[in-house]
């Protein structure tokens, strides 16, 4: 078998294509979400985006540009029974590298250079 690598992809204006409807604290809309959450285990969560013959209100995604960079890949070499610190150490390299793929071309695609990339 080939080596597989992962490739760090990133796209800027992904946040953009669908609109979070307000949930703020005390609103019904958090109600219900955290009653569904106390169901199932997660929040929904509530958007919307445009229609077929509407641009104000519907499922489809917002008309908005998405672009998408890639880094280099980072080689894996296969290993059977991964240890935790192995699986770690691998996902702290992508973590780096999407980091320096996003501060290396935030600023071409509108985002200040100030801005952070945050993953939680």
């Amino acid at each position: 078998m080939g080596k597989a690598h992962l490739v760090p992809v990133f796209s800027f204006g992904e946040n953009d294509i669908y609109t979070q409807i307000s949930n703020e604290r005390g609103s019904w809309v958090r109600f219900i979400q955290t009653k569904i959450k106390e169901m199932i285990g997660f929040s929904p969560v509530l958007f919307s985006g445009r229609g077929i013959f509407n641009y104000s209100f519907g499922l489809l995604p917002h008309r908005v540009p998405l672009n998408i960079v890639f880094g280099a890949p980072i080689p894996v070499e296969k290993v059977e029974h991964p240890t935790r610190e192995q699986v770690e150490e691998l996902h702290e390299k992508y973590l780096e590298a999407l980091t320096e793929l996003f501060d290396n071309h935030k600023v071409a695609y509108g985002i200040s250079e100030d801005k952070k990339l945050t993953i939680v």
